[in-house]
């Protein structure tokens, strides 16, 4: 959803530019220039996020992991974290602020990158399905 969103943002930032770059010609007015210049930053960088994270996408350079999982700190004494997921396994840096180990089982979403198998975003909920622990700034 934030994909499609992100898309929408950018292409409305896109008809800004338009409108903006329109009244310029119209009036040449440096009020209009300058705005026509922040639409056509705001809709390259937008677009810009957007068009790459849709590549990496249909490239499928993320896996999403879901299912029940359990957490295990780092046994080298790192910062890091490893979710279980039955035989597979992820390490994330993020460490949770709640209880974990392999005695808490949680109901975990994770995404990935394919290439380094690092992760990126994690949750974790309760098996009823609260939600307990997120990296994701917006959750």
């Amino acid at each position: 959803m934030e994909i499609v969103l992100t898309w929408l943002i950018g292409l409305l930032c896109l008809g800004s530019l338009v409108i903006y770059w329109r009244e310029w010609r119209k009036t040449r007015n440096r009020v209009k220039l300058g705005q026509a210049c922040l639409a056509m930053f705001c809709s390259f960088l937008v677009l810009g996020m957007a068009g790459m994270e849709t590549y990496d996408r249909m490239t499928t350079n993320h896996i999403v992991e879901t299912g029940e999982c359990y957490v295990v700190g780092s046994s080298k004494g790192s910062s890091n974290v490893t979710l279980w997921f039955g035989e597979r396994s992820y390490g994330f840096k993020e460490i949770p602020d709640v209880a974990y180990g392999p005695g808490y089982v949680f109901t975990c979403r994770a995404i990935m990158t394919k290439q380094m198998q690092s992760g990126i975003d994690y949750e974790l909920r309760s098996l009823d399905g609260e939600l307990l622990y997120s990296t994701r700034s917006d959750d």
